[in-house]
């Protein structure tokens, strides 16, 4: 990183004309990233009245691209004489603004009442339960939520139905023994008998697995994938381990933990791609359930070849294509500013809670990128951040703006963590997505996709701004551009509706 690069042919064609251009561009040495090359000095490259020019990309023009917005503007306050009353006030919000309206039975709401005390992770969980409880009472009931009453909760036959329509986790079965215990002096009802009809969930089996796809799920931890994404990975990867058990005699005998993986040949991977299409031409399997097992294998070799040299017998296995994009609702700026709010008014830490969050919505960074920033890669001078991304390439990004400013700060407060948010990486994204659930709740949000929220935003609002497909690419960090398109929800979604209203049937006869 210290040494400097060769020009460009491009960059050849407009030197630096004054000495804060020449400090500028030694700001941006590049590197084999084209990511760096697109951030030196104004002027680096030929004028074009395209827009579309890569030619005509300067710094300047990069930093409009991600930081002119409200969010990132100096002259728009993005929090207005927000006063922080801490994390255990959102128990308060949550009882003013949730429980007290949605909530139908003093017995309930007593419940409630009791635990605002409880971490507001905690608290919120326990909300929704007891939501999701009326919400079942209601479907026996054949009544409206906000009529069911405190006698309700007297009827044995109501506890009867929730012992196998509503209690099938431990943490249902624990608010249901709660709530009838609760009940003791005015029940109808032998208590203890009533609790008979909640036995203790038996615990499942453990299944042994295999040390190679043990070691690949903790990777897959540590790189902030959710526990459904791992599961996913999981059941793909023994698919193919057990049809190998199964239909191959190289592997005749042996059970899944104990296959050898090295023993795994293009060949025997080839054959298990040859049974997937041939379930999905019989109709038992789609083609976007294909096309992810064999993603999911291809990385897990291609994690194996990384960590221990193991050759990559799914190197040249061919992808099966299927449609993969799926239009999200995006939030909108003033929805973001009301997050951003949020936090600053319930954060424990909201200053670098803040931070985080805007360098997955202003420069598109990953959970586990977020988790792994230090003070190390942050470059104040220069004003430019070095993101390690997936497969381990470097970039070099510019900072301005709002993030800029709350940097500068940060810089007040003593380091005394291994990284910007923590010492823990895996701790770090953990918490990001119990605060995530928190906030957006708070702001009121009901947008999919947890935090990887913020990276369809960042693309999108790329994809608004004029930006050249080069710079799209790059500025997302991916490798192909393909998958730029599944972030993307700005003329997808102008499509999708114009699709939806020529659906309408506005004749007489549809009218009908």
């Amino acid at each position: 990183m210290d040494e400097h690069f060769k020009q460009s042919d491009l960059q050849k064609s407009d030197q630096p004309n004054n000495m804060e251009d020449e400090r500028t561009k030694e700001s941006f040495r590049q590197n084999a990233s084209f990511a760096e090359k697109i951030l030196f000095n104004e002027g680096m490259f030929s004028h074009s009245s395209d827009d579309y020019d890569i030619k005509k990309v300067t710094r300047v023009r990069i930093e409009n691209m991600l930081y002119a917005n409200l969010l990132q503007q100096t002259e728009v306050p993005v929090s207005t004489n927000v006063t922080n009353i801490g994390r255990q006030g959102i128990n308060q919000w949550i009882w003013d603004n949730n429980v007290l309206k949605n909530i139908p039975t003093n017995t309930l709401k007593k419940h409630l009442h009791n635990k605002k005390r409880k971490d507001a992770f905690y608290y919120r969980n326990e909300y929704l339960l007891v939501l999701e409880l009326t919400q079942s009472i209601s479907e026996y009931l054949k009544l409206p939520v906000h009529e069911i009453l405190d006698e309700h909760l007297l009827d044995q036959e109501v506890w009867s139905y929730l012992s196998t329509s509503f209690a099938t986790t431990k943490s249902k079965q624990g608010l249901i023994k709660s709530l009838i215990t609760s009940t003791t002096e005015v029940a109808r009802y032998d208590v203890k008998e009533v609790l008979l009809l909640f036995p203790p969930i038996k615990k499942r089996k453990f299944n042994i697995v295999h040390p190679k796809v043990e070691l690949y799920t903790k990777q897959l931890m540590k790189e902030g994938k959710s526990k459904l994404t791992i599961k996913t990975y999981m059941n793909d990867i023994n698919c193919m381990l057990s049809w190998l058990v199964n239909n191959m005699k190289d592997f005749t005998g042996y059970e899944l933990h104990n296959v050898p993986i090295l023993s795994i040949k293009e060949f025997h991977l080839q054959e298990f791609r040859s049974y997937l299409l041939m379930k999905q031409r019989k109709g038992e399997y789609n083609s976007i359930t294909i096309s992810e097992c064999i993603y999911d294998i291809k990385n897990f070799f291609a994690y194996l070849k990384k960590s221990f040299g193991f050759r990559n017998p799914a190197r040249k296995l061919k992808s099966i294509k299927a449609p993969r994009y799926h239009f999200r609702d995006l939030p909108t700026e003033e929805q973001l500013i009301e997050f951003f709010n949020v936090i600053d008014m319930y954060s424990e830490s909201p200053l670098f809670e803040s931070v985080a969050f805007q360098l997955m919505v202003t420069l598109g960074l990953r959970s586990m990128e977020v988790s792994h920033v230090s003070w190390n890669d942050i470059n104040m001078g220069t004003k430019t951040i070095m993101i390690q991304s997936k497969g381990g390439k470097y970039h070099i990004l510019p900072l301005a703006g709002k993030l800029y400013r709350n940097l500068e700060m940060c810089q007040r407060f003593p380091l005394t963590n291994k990284y910007l948010f923590g010492d823990d990486p895996v701790k770090i994204v953990s918490q990001l997505k119990n605060n995530y659930k928190l906030y957006s709740h708070v702001a009121g949000w009901n947008f999919s996709g947890g935090l990887h929220l913020f990276r369809h935003c960042f693309v999108t609002n790329l994809a608004g701004k004029n930006s050249p497909p080069q710079i799209l690419k790059e500025l997302s960090r991916v490798v192909k551009m393909d998958t730029v398109s599944l972030y993307t929800h700005l003329n997808q979604r102008t499509n999708w509706l114009s699709q939806q209203i020529n659906k309408l049937d506005y004749s007489p006869q549809g009218g009908k």
